[in-house]
């Protein structure tokens, strides 16, 4: 297992499985919804309601040593280089476990460390703020009419079928949403193309906008973001060209469904599962 902070602006730091840093995996394992409570008039028991998961901090206790005196003083700088340049920028990290990742500032305080003087080694406790309180798993597919599968973000290919075709001329392939609950996605249709759009358990995800070759469109549904990307990187806000018919952040619901779209063009769909509680594993 590693564990490792992916700061705003891309510098890494690992927490765990590089034989330097360690942390207490337990404590990734805390959760906190809010609700509001009601009494029944009769004076016994109750109802909960408006249940969510609001940002919230916790502890963190980071044990951190050096092969030498200078390695050590040196990773004491940098963890806090990486984690102070997000409060500057005011943009969050991402802490990872594998591939579950925390969108959070990994230390908005710190505590005093218990250092012995001259020893190579450090524990110290940080307070980590967590801006979205759930661990994100992403699941990519992307359908290309170049082959006859969708193939995930790996290139492993799915065993169903695509280019089938609908009465309306239309092509799909199927998308497997296998979580508890609907999963907010990030789609992106990459260029050529006039208008993209691709319908999902009755809910068409369409913008109004042409795409060249080099370009792209993203439909971000958890910032509530819609931009073309350019061959430069240059972000265009095209929000109002949204297919205002449909509620184009609809999240991508449990269960198996049918991507239904024209078939002329690659998409990318990227489902993020969201749970309160860090997935336990091997």
């Amino acid at each position: 297992m590693t564990v490792y902070y992916k700061n705003s602006a891309g510098q890494v730091f690992t927490l765990y499985g590089d034989g330097l840093t360690y942390i207490d995996l337990n404590e990734l394992h805390t959760w906190e919804w809010s609700y509001n409570l009601s009494n029944r008039i009769t004076g016994y028991g109750g109802d909960a309601s408006s249940f969510a998961r609001h940002p919230r901090t916790f502890e963190l206790e980071l044990r951190m040593r050096g092969m030498n005196k200078t390695e050590f003083l040196n990773r004491m700088n940098t963890i806090h280089d990486v984690t102070e340049a997000d409060m500057i920028a005011g943009e969050p990290g991402r802490l990872y476990v594998d591939d579950q990742y925390l969108v959070c500032y990994l230390a908005v305080s710190g505590s005093a460390p218990n250092h012995l003087v001259n020893a190579n080694f450090a524990t110290r406790k940080v307070t980590v703020l967590a801006v979205e309180p759930y661990w994100c798993t992403p699941v990519s597919i992307t359908v290309n009419p170049s082959t006859d599968q969708p193939t995930n973000e790996n290139g492993k290919k799915f065993n169903l079928k695509y280019s089938y075709r609908y009465g309306t001329g239309l092509s799909g392939a199927t998308i497997i949403n296998d979580h508890y609950s609907a999963a907010p996605a990030i789609i992106q249709f990459f260029g050529p193309i006039a208008n993209p759009s691709i319908t999902i358990a009755g809910v068409t995800y369409g913008v109004n906008e042409t795409l060249t070759a080099t370009d792209r469109l993203v439909i971000d549904q958890i910032a509530h973001k819609i931009y073309t990307v350019s061959e430069t990187g240059v972000k265009t806000n095209v929000f109002n060209s949204r297919n205002k018919a449909y509620d184009i952040f609809t999240p991508i619901p449990v269960g198996s469904h049918n991507i239904i779209y024209s078939g002329d063009f690659v998409v990318q769909i990227t489902m993020i599962q969201q749970r309160s509680e860090l997935r336990w594993t091997a």
